[in-house]
Order: structure tokens, then C-alpha cells, then sequence
């Protein structure tokens, strides 16, 4: 399926068309609430034992170069977007990280208020993923704002723009007077489909989401625009996300069925308008070696702009 490209000139000219500044979420919630139990795993059975020191550290919280932690990344990001992050930003973590994360909010200028325990102390004891952004939207009293979800351990590559992203928010809002949501999509080969979230997308110039399967075979969709761990969700959207944990819990769904945030958009679509952004690509830092690629991408990206990265 091919996606349809919005350049930043097109939604620049579309937003001034419509008298539309470019969007900024009123608030950002970031999900670290997950155990990491492949990269634990993967870090006890490393032989070289060189990098021991991140036992223990939740993959949101992994340094990256000059930054941090991973989610560091993204302050920088917003920052450069004129978003106060030390009002406007949000973590949920789980009772067994909650001190770390803490830690981190102090060095960078976020009140230990904004970071919430969701109070679970182990993977097998967790809420999941779509529960914690009802947790986050609930503790912080998120329900009337516009919020970006970002995914602790998602990374995105050095092209992706937040100033294109808002601008397209700010578009589809300006034509779809009920509201609509934002997401991104990349483009995977058959190999990794049965790994990630497809969705399906119409063939209209902003890519409207038709259609989502989680984990595919390749035979189940022509689709191969994968969705990670990033929404930018209109306000009137939210209380459907509380719905569909209502109606989880009613039939007596298992954690398998509302954990992943796929499973929530799969529900979403059809009831409120989804877009899909493109981006080129995504790191998903999930094992060892996925996390030593991550930093090896962003050191090679530093380079190229004449940047140190220990």
C-alpha cells in the first residue's frame, strides 16, 4: 500500500490556509511502566559482562550518548518545539523503578509529581500498557487535554520531525470537526510483520487508518505500515479508552487482549478518525543488541554532524 506524503511546506501552507498555527500537544505522557525483562536477560547471559552497570535499569532509562536516558531524547525534541516539559510532561512507571525515574525528573527539571507509580512490583504482576495510559490520564487528570503517548523505549531516526507531525495534527483537526488522532507509520518487509502492529490505510492524501492487526502473518494484509508506541490523542478520543477497558473487563478478557497499545487503536479507528504520519523508520530498543544498535545509529548521527557522543 503506499502512503501518502504531506511535505512540511504542504502542511505549513495548509495550517496558514486554515489560520492555523502548527499544533502543540497541551500535554505528553510517557509510558515506562514495562519490565524489560528480554534486555535483563539478555544482559545476565552476556559473557563480556559489558554492560552489567544497566541491570536493573528500566529500558526508558538506558543512557544514550549525551543523554541520560532514552526518554531524554525526547525532552530534547520537545524542547526545541517550545514545549515546557517541566509542566507539561508525564511518566507512569511501576513501584519497582518509581525511585529511578524520580531520580531522573530531578536532573531534568520535571517535578517528582509528575511521575506516577502505577504500584505494580514485577512483569507478571502488571497492568500492561493501554491500563497504564488509563492510569496516567486518570492520576494526572489528563481527561480534557490532547495528549501525545510516547512509548518509553521507542526511538525514532534522526529525520522525524515534530514540527511536520504537529503541523499535520493541526490539518486533519482544521478539516474533521469531531477531532481526530495522530500516529506515525513506517514501512516493514515481510520478515517483521508477525512482530509489530499493521495497520491498513485508505488511500486519501492523509492516510485515514481503515483497518489494524496486531502481530499479522504476512497472508493476513497487504498492508506492511507498521505502527510503534506513538499517539497523539484528541481529547473527545480519551473517554472511548476508558470504554474499551470497561468492555475488556466485562467479558473477562485476559491481559493478552488489552495490554499491547495495538490492541486499543484496533478499537479506536472505527470509532473516532485515525491519521498515519509517515516516518522513515523506528528503533525498537527491546533486546541487548537492539539497544547497542540504538546507540551506535544516533553515535554514527552525531558524527555526521560534528557532535561528541561518548
Amino acid at each position: 500500500m503506499t502512503i501518502n506524503h504531506n511535505t512540511k511546506e504542504e502542511q505549513t501552507a495548509l495550517c496558514n490556509k486554515g489560520g492555523l498555527a502548527p499544533f502543540l500537544p497541551q500535554l505528553v505522557l510517557v509510558l515506562g511502566a514495562g519490565y524489560g525483562t528480554r534486555l535483563q536477560k539478555d544482559i545476565l547471559a552476556d559473557s563480556t559482562k559489558t554492560h552489567a552497570q544497566l541491570l536493573g535499569v528500566p529500558k526508558a532509562l538506558l543512557p544514550l550518548g549525551n543523554h541520560d536516558a532514552l526518554i531524554t531524547h525526547w525532552l530534547a525534541l520537545l524542547t526545541a518545539q517550545h514545549l515546557d516539559v517541566s509542566q507539561d510532561l508525564f511518566v507512569v512507571a511501576n513501584a519497582a523503578h518509581h525511585a529511578l525515574f524520580v531520580a531522573w525528573a530531578m536532573r531534568n527539571g520535571i517535578p517528582a509529581s509528575h511521575i506516577a507509580n502505577d504500584g505494580t512490583t514485577s512483569n507478571e504482576t502488571r497492568l500492561g500498557a493501554v491500563p497504564d495510559i488509563a492510569f496516567g490520564v486518570r492520576v494526572f487528570g489528563l481527561e480534557k487535554n490532547n495528549i501525545l503517548v510516547i512509548g518509553g523505549d521507542t526511538l525514532f531516526l534522526g529525520d522525524f520531525s515534530f514540527a511536520a507531525f504537529f503541523a499535520k495534527f493541526s490539518v486533519i483537526n482544521a478539516e474533521s470537526p469531531e477531532g481526530a488522532c495522530l500516529v506515525t507509520a513506517y514501512q516493514v518487509p515481510d520478515s517483521t510483520v508477525h512482530k509489530v502492529g499493521v495497520m491498513e490505510l485508505d488511500q486519501g492524501k492523509h492516510n485515514r487508518v481503515t483497518g489494524f492487526v496486531e502481530k499479522p502473518r504476512p497472508e493476513d494484509t497487504t498492508s506492511r505500515s507498521a505502527c510503534p508506541c506513538f499517539y497523539l490523542f484528541h481529547a473527545r478520543s480519551l473517554p472511548l479508552l476508558k470504554q474499551f477497558l470497561d468492555e475488556c473487563n466485562t467479558r473477562g478478557a485476559g491481559l493478552a487482549e488489552y495490554d499491547a497499545t495495538g490492541k486499543y487503536l484496533a478499537y479506536l479507528y472505527s470509532r473516532f478518525a485515525v491519521y498515519a504520519m509517515p516516518i522513515s523508520g523506528r528503533i525498537d530498543v527491546g533486546g541487548l543488541q537492539s539497544y547497542v544498535d540504538a546507540v551506535k545509529y544516533f553515535k554514527d548521527e552525531a558524527a555526521k554532524k560534528g557532535i561528541d557522543f561518548p
